[in-house]
């Protein structure tokens, strides 16, 4: 079981890594496009996360994402869905 939820944890973040490198390059695209220059996106990241409280919000949401899948990882197995059978 432990193989198998490793190899599912694996291909989720594998997508989702994926998932953010196409719409970084399709921003960086469209910027280039438009003729703002490449260092448009990095002029706006600035203004993204602008006081503290938005930072450790941020900050939160990251651990409430990775930590259950952490747990999930070390003890191999993730909680059943017999409700939706």
């Amino acid at each position: 079981m432990k193989k198998k939820t490793r190899k599912f944890l694996i291909r989720k973040y594998a997508v989702t890594l994926l998932l953010a490198i196409l719409c970084l390059l399709y921003i960086y695209l469209l910027d280039w496009l438009y003729g703002y220059g490449l260092g448009n996106v990095g002029y706006i990241l600035n203004y993204l996360f602008y006081t503290a409280s938005e930072k450790a919000t941020a900050c939160i949401l990251l651990f409430c994402l990775f930590i259950p899948d952490i747990y999930y990882w070390k003890t191999g197995h993730q909680p059943e869905r017999g409700g939706e059978r």
